[in-house]
């Protein structure tokens, strides 16, 4: 009796265990293979991981991308920065630079000056980082707040859906959702 307690208690948990790492697995193809390309408001802005040449080629032909935000700063001379430049000049998109560290808060002269160039950015506009995660989840929810949007809308921006997880203990990501928090007490 007590060895088949045992065994369905194992069996239950390796099945728990099993049943997470698809999730996370299938979380991770979407952020590091998929792009992690979304809408953040279709029309106007998107949000993405770092692309490569042909999927940035792909969505500035489909959804008629006319500026590029970059969170990860100017890299030139690494091979993504400068095919990322090259097709923002072939295709007439308007590129900027502007480095954010995902495992530092933001002050809110950085805050203000991030929304003050996506205002001023042609519209459809794709703001994206390494993985489209953090430092884009949270510029994504800034946009968002400062256009009105409901907090439900405005966090979820920041969220697993899209591959922000700062609850892990290695994680110091969390500094998004603080900067986001003080964004929107100051709101």
């Amino acid at each position: 009796m007590l060895i088949t307690l045992l065994r369905r208690t194992l069996f239950g948990g390796l099945s728990m265990l099993a049943i997470l790492i698809a999730i996370l697995a299938g979380a991770y193809w979407v952020v590091e293979y998929d792009g992690n390309f979304h809408a953040v408001v279709p029309d106007v802005v998107y949000r993405s991981a770092q692309l490569d040449g042909e999927q940035l080629q792909q969505a500035i032909a489909s959804h008629h991308i006319k500026s590029i935000l970059n969170l990860r700063g100017g890299n030139p001379g690494k091979p993504w920065y400068d095919d990322e430049v090259a097709v923002s000049k072939t295709y007439q998109v308007a590129h900027l630079d502007y480095a954010l560290s995902a495992g530092r808060m933001l002050s809110a002269n950085q805050m203000r000056e991030i929304l003050d160039l996506i205002e001023k950015s042609p519209k459809p506009l794709l703001i994206h980082c390494r993985a489209g995660a953090d430092r884009t989840g949270l510029v994504s929810a800034l946009y968002l707040a400062s256009h009105g949007y409901a907090e439900q809308d405005i966090r979820q921006q920041l969220s697993a859906r899209f591959g922000h997880v700062p609850w892990a203990i290695w994680d110091e990501t969390i500094a998004m959702d603080n900067s986001l928090d003080n964004f929107l007490l100051g709101h």
